[in-house]
């Protein structure tokens, strides 16, 4: 019998302890319930301004070419857009349009709202919107530019592609030839080149060994303009900070 009443009065020392035990497992449990329902509404918060933009449609979606950059398949890249910054967003870029399109979640298409573009990254090129006469010298058209080389001097590229028609075997057949547009800041300003000799009239002092570099590498330049482009502004700089 005293035993019993022993045991019973330790039972009931113990209650307040195990009631306190249970209240707060039953309150952390409620806290993890709402928790993900917290991260899922700020989530959705922030992803409110990318995901609110107008449907796009793929036009001329059965020809072999294609009017995006590189790939008509969707890819992942990263971009900031009306003061923020998103990574692993599904994308493609509208190079006739100059328009960056978004894969929402539910399917659709999105357009993005160009103005509100900073920048973008996209199969490993970055892209900046620069605006005339702000960014960029006023002859050069408001848009994103292709950043291939930024140090002391800077190599930008605005790459377009231009919808054609042809008929072939009674045919409409819709072509999308690709035409890039090169500038190399220098002195306080973008220079336009395309050729050869433009590039290296540009570096008057270095002309030489830059060109002998481009021997060296056997880089052909009618055959791979950009590549020696952007060698040729990379090793001016070397060279000019000896």
């Amino acid at each position: 019998m005293r035993f019993l009443t022993v045991l019973f009065f330790c039972f009931i020392t113990t209650l307040p302890d195990t009631a306190a035990q249970l209240a707060d497992s039953t309150l952390l449990a409620e806290d993890l319930t709402r928790l993900p329902v917290a991260r899922y509404k700020e989530a959705t918060s922030i992803s409110q301004n990318l995901y609110n933009g107008r449907l796009y449609y793929v036009y001329d979606s059965r020809q072999e070419e294609h009017q995006f950059f590189e790939s008509r398949k969707w890819t992942k890249g990263s971009l900031f857009y009306d003061g923020q910054r998103f990574d692993s967003i599904q994308m493609l870029y509208d190079l006739v349009k100059d328009e960056v399109v978004i894969k929402h979640f539910n399917g659709d298409n999105l357009l993005l709202q160009t103005a509100k573009v900073r920048d973008f990254n996209l199969l490993n090129h970055r892209y900046r919107r620069l605006i005339s006469g702000v960014d960029i010298e006023p002859t050069m058209r408001t848009g994103f530019y292709d950043l291939l080389y930024d140090g002391n001097s800077r190599l930008l590229v605005r790459r377009t592609k231009q919808r054609q028609e042809k008929i072939v075997d009674k045919r409409v057949i819709t072509l999308f030839p690709p035409k890039n547009f090169y500038y190399i800041f220098k002195d306080g300003h973008y220079h336009s080149v395309y050729s050869k000799k433009a590039v290296l009239n540009l570096f008057p002092e270095h002309k030489r060994a830059l060109k002998k570099s481009l021997r060296e590498q056997n880089i052909i330049y009618r055959k791979e303009r950009e590549l020696a482009i952007v060698k040729v502004v990379a090793l001016y700089d070397q060279l000019a900070r000896k």
